[in-house]
């Protein structure tokens, strides 16, 4: 996060970077509502599929954030924080943090989702519903099937291929944008973090995806690198991945979803929290204590 006040013209970076985002999106809300029919349960749609999704999100989020690194920024390729090596412990305090929080997410989740607008905002509200069914329906899918094969390819694009992309452009990019314009790194984190979770068009899940926003935000903000934020986030999607496989194949029969949800689970969305903290606070106490050393080694 060092020398960002060397950029020049954060606002003209910030109102293309938010068009763009908008246009995006404009796209996505019109085209979901399209009537075209597939054939889910047909392996080679499917494929054909993911195959598209992972094209298009490097298309959409991993070329234009690397050419607006290169093309637009002083350090270049340097600005995204893929160059910066973090600390080992770092990585796996971000990772382990945000697999403990599932219990927690899943409870907000739940919470966001008996959110119901006004009557004179029905017709929103039904877009919304009619957006999260369609985002369910494809993520259902997706996740259908029980070879390995099927796992890698879930693990590569859903997982993988997605943390990679949106660390790359809504932190790597975004939100250090946003720090060269309103020059408060708070502001800037939960700014991006809302940004981020609005952008993936699934309301019902707006506050959960926020808070995960937010925790990849300070991942990056406190390391200065984009790998403890892309390795907490693939873990999300991995672990989410893996168990919807293992119950496909009839291993298990817990609801990864429900995680937190039922009677009585409370504990275990209290436990979350607090780890979720701790794991921050273990965060922020290593990498201040590792530039503590840094400066003092350069004395």
């Amino acid at each position: 996060m060092e020398n960002i006040e060397q950029e020049r013209k954060p606002w003209l970076k910030l109102i293309v970077v938010l068009a763009y985002i908008f246009v995006f999106g404009l796209i996505t809300a019109i085209s979901s509502g399209g009537d075209i029919k597939l054939n889910m349960n047909d392996a080679n749609v499917l494929n054909l599929l993911k195959f598209a999704q992972a094209i298009g999100v490097i298309l959409i989020f991993i070329l234009p954030a690397v050419l607006f690194a290169l093309l637009w920024t002083k350090q270049k390729i340097h600005y995204l924080g893929l160059t910066t090596q973090p600390a080992l412990s770092t990585a796996i305090i971000a990772g382990a943090g945000m697999l403990l929080a599932m219990p927690m997410i899943n409870w907000l989740a739940e919470m966001n989702s008996q959110m119901h607008l006004p009557a004179a905002l029905s017709g929103i509200e039904t877009w919304m519903k009619n957006s999260e069914a369609a985002a369910a329906q494809i993520t259902e899918a997706f996740t259908k099937g029980t070879s390995v094969g099927v796992l890698i390819i879930n693990l590569i694009v859903i997982a993988f291929m997605a943390a990679l992309s949106e660390e790359l452009f809504f932190r790597g990019i975004l939100q250090k944008v946003l720090i060269e314009c309103t020059r408060n790194k708070h502001v800037a984190v939960w700014i991006g973090a809302a940004l981020f979770s609005a952008f993936h068009m699934q309301f019902y899940g707006f506050v959960p995806r926020m808070l995960m926003g937010g925790y990849l935000g300070y991942m990056f903000l406190w390391s200065g690198s984009l790998w403890p934020g892309i390795i907490a986030h693939f873990i999300n999607n991995g672990v989410a991945v893996f168990l919807v496989w293992l119950s496909n194949r009839g291993t298990i029969s817990v609801d990864a979803d429900k995680i937190g949800v039922e009677n009585n689970e409370w504990v275990y969305v209290i436990m979350s929290a607090v780890m979720v903290v701790t794991s921050m606070v273990l965060v922020y106490r290593n990498e201040m204590r590792r530039k503590n050393e840094i400066v003092n080694t350069n004395i």
